[in-house]
């Protein structure tokens, strides 16, 4: 944690002194940052997919339900990068579209748990 709070408070101080001489200069410095601390934390996040992926293959009727997690997780990460780096730059418009096509692609990607809790419910009321 150290690394990273390191790498965010750098680019922090840069992207302050940096936004003097254009705004331009100061978001390459934070999409910078931002791919340095996922390149610390990628590995973190290989160790949990291994472990996530370790317990599906000893429960396998579980491994969708576990991917779609996965994915889910995954979308709105990166929504939640995007739209953040929008907000940085004055575009909330921007933002807010991208929130929304995220919460879209989730719920698409969710109705086939939604259609299995279904029919569970409807089979239990039969």
């Amino acid at each position: 944690m150290i690394k990273i709070t390191g790498i965010i408070l750098s680019a922090l101080l840069l992207s302050i002194i940096l936004k003097k001489y254009g705004n331009e200069f100061s978001l390459m410095i934070v999409i910078c940052a931002v791919l340095l601390v996922f390149a610390v934390v990628a590995n973190d996040l290989f160790a949990i997919l291994d472990s996530f992926s370790s317990l599906t293959d000893s429960v396998s009727t579980m491994k969708p339900y576990i991917n779609l997690m996965l994915k889910v997780l995954g979308i709105s990460l990166i929504a939640q990068l995007v739209s953040d780096i929008c907000r940085d730059c004055g575009e909330n418009a921007l933002a807010a579209q991208t929130e929304t096509a995220s919460k879209i692609l989730i719920l698409i990607i969710s109705l086939p748990l939604f259609e299995a809790i279904i029919e569970i419910v409807t089979g239990l009321l039969k």
